[in-house]
C-alpha cells in the first residue's frame, strides 16, 4: 500500500460555457426548450394557468437565494411576482430517453436589481412535457447589480 502523504489534493470549480444554439437541436431537444420557452414566458406574464399544465404535480424548485418550493408554492408565487425581464442567456439540453435536463445562464431583472444566474431544469417527457425541478443560481462569475 503507497502512501499518498506527498500529494496535495486541489479541488477545482469547472464551470461550462453553454453554446448550444436552437438550429443545432434534435427534434426531442427542439421540443424541451418549445416548453422551456413556455416556462420562461409564463414567469414572465404571470400565466399560472401555463405554469399549471407544464409543471409537474411533483415539482420542486430551489432558487438562487435558496429558498424552495413544490407546485403549489410555485403556481401561488407566480399569481403575483413581478418580473421585468427574463432572458436565457446560453443553454445545453441534453435528452436521455424520457428525461431531459436543461442548463445554462439566465438573467432575471425586477425592477432595477438584475441578477445573472445559472440554472439547472429537469424534465421528464409526459403529455405536454413535465418540468419536474428546478434549479438556479447566482452565476459566480457574475455579480448581480442595481442599476
Amino acid at each position: 500500500m503507497r502512501s499518498l502523504s506527498n500529494f496535495t489534493v486541489i479541488a477545482v470549480l469547472c464551470i461550462p460555457a453553454f453554446s448550444q444554439t436552437k438550429s443545432q437541436l434534435t427534434s426531442d431537444q427542439a421540443a424541451v426548450m418549445s416548453v422551456d420557452e413556455e416556462y420562461r414566458l409564463a414567469k414572465m406574464n404571470n400565466n399560472t394557468a401555463t405554469l399549471g399544465r407544464i409543471l409537474s404535480t411533483d415539482f420542486y424548485e430551489t432558487n438562487q437565494n435558496g429558498n424552495t418550493r413544490d407546485y403549489a408554492q410555485t403556481i401561488d408565487l407566480w399569481k403575483t411576482f413581478p418580473v421585468t425581464s427574463l432572458t436565457t442567456d446560453s443553454f445545453e439540453v441534453l435528452v436521455t430517453g424520457d428525461t431531459a435536463v436543461v442548463r445554462g445562464t439566465m438573467t432575471e431583472t425586477r425592477g432595477t436589481a438584475v441578477e445573472p444566474m445559472l440554472f439547472t431544469r429537469v424534465y421528464v417527457r409526459g403529455n405536454n412535457g413535465w418540468l419536474l425541478s428546478s434549479m438556479q443560481f447566482n452565476n459566480p462569475r457574475q455579480r448581480a447589480y442595481i442599476r
